[in-house]
């Protein structure tokens, strides 16, 4: 039986976890939880799977083993990575936050099933050091693209593949012209059911960029050899070209409960069926396009960043957080984030040296930069 703690237990990814380690208790236990500000979740977590190990973001607060413990300034996530006990630990954190207890983990040699792609976006080249430090320490994606690709990459040998593709939804905007979209209008997406940030991520296509940085560090692509592909129905969710011109391709119902379980199971797969069942009947079609560049610029922001190098990567994720949090606050427009980004990344000086404090100073420099290029004081 494995010892699951779960970051982040109140979002989308949490509770599609929680639905895995439910459905197969002899294979799992959930040994501690944390949410931001969620207190009710919580307790109703903690109270259907007897879980005494929990944090509370917002105020410092948490419990180890009955135990209370005031934080005062201390990530939970953090402390909770660094002392409580567990197998595997589910990164479901949303933000550059989600960096420090996946360094904790590594640290104790433990697996993360890391759906945080800002850790990888903005400390890869640090976390493939912690990873080659601690060799026992394991890193499985959980991102629907990357858990596919991940798949596919295992089935064949590297030097056989010519490119891998990743795809995209195209969120709302990609079959509707939207003006100025509003927050309502951005948060009804066609096919996936996520929280605020990622949805509005999926629109802009920030999210595929940042997939795009993710799968350099997780797999060791080049940049040349990843592409992405628009196919609205999410069927697809990743394809691996051959040199020889064949196309692998992963499909399954899109539901975050499949590469969970995939990472939380690995090497094996989960026993039995818990999604919908993929329907090859009825005259399905399923359609792909390349990304328009002038609708999507972000695309051509995130390989500009993965060129660039350095702490680029970081700038380009934590500029976007701080416009997507103006966004939701209606503070800027919609088509404001990727500008924000744009000119965030045109201001931006690398440091010749990459250490985990000069990737810090960068994300609030890009973070500040960005809030201060919208909010007149």
């Amino acid at each position: 039986m494995k010892r699951i703690l779960l970051l982040g237990a109140s979002g989308s990814i949490g509770q599609s976890t929680l639905k895995v380690i439910r459905k197969h208790p002899e294979k799992f236990m959930l040994v501690g939880v944390t949410v931001n500000n969620s207190i009710q979740e919580m307790q109703k977590i903690c109270s259907e799977f007897f879980v005494k190990t929990f944090g509370i973001n917002s105020n410092g607060y948490v419990q180890i083993n009955g135990k209370k413990r005031e934080m005062g300034g201390t990530d939970v996530n953090s402390f909770l990575a660094a002392n409580a006990s567990y197998d595997i630990v589910v990164n479901a954190l949303v933000g550059s936050v989600g960096f420090a207890p996946t360094v904790e983990a590594l640290r104790r040699s433990k697996t993360v099933a890391l759906a945080n792609k800002e850790t990888i976006v903005a400390y890869g080249n640090i976390i493939r050091k912690y990873l080659k430090k601690y060799p026992s320490a394991k890193i499985r994606p959980v991102d629907s693209e990357h858990s596919a690709l991940w798949q596919l990459l295992n089935s064949v040998k590297k030097d056989e593949v010519k490119k891998a593709i990743i795809t995209a939804s195209g969120g709302v905007l990609f079959r509707k012209i939207i003006e100025n979209p509003s927050l309502k209008d951005i948060l009804n997406h066609p096919v996936w059911s996520m929280g605020k940030k990622v949805t509005i991520d999926s629109s802009t296509m920030v999210n595929k960029g940042l997939e795009i940085i993710e799968a350099h560090f997780l797999f060791g692509l080049p940049a040349d050899k990843i592409d992405v592909l628009i196919h609205p129905q999410s069927i697809v969710h990743a394809m691996v070209e051959m040199n020889d011109g064949t196309v692998l391709s992963h499909m399954a119902e899109p539901d975050m409960v499949l590469p969970i379980s995939y990472a939380l199971f690995y090497p094996s797969r989960q026993p039995e069926m818990q999604i919908k069942t993929l329907s090859y009947t009825g005259g399905r079609t399923l359609e792909f396009f390349p990304v328009d560049k002038k609708k999507f610029p972000a695309v051509s922001l995130a390989y500009r960043a993965l060129e660039k190098g350095g702490t680029f990567p970081a700038v380009f994720n934590a500029s976007n957080e701080a416009a997507v949090t103006l966004f939701i606050r209606e503070k800027i427009s919609f088509h404001d984030i990727v500008l924000s980004i744009n000119k965030c990344m045109k201001h931006h000086k690398s440091p010749k040296i990459l250490s985990e404090k000069n990737i810090r100073d960068a994300e609030n420099w890009a973070k500040e930069f960005t809030i201060r290029s919208f909010i007149k004081k």
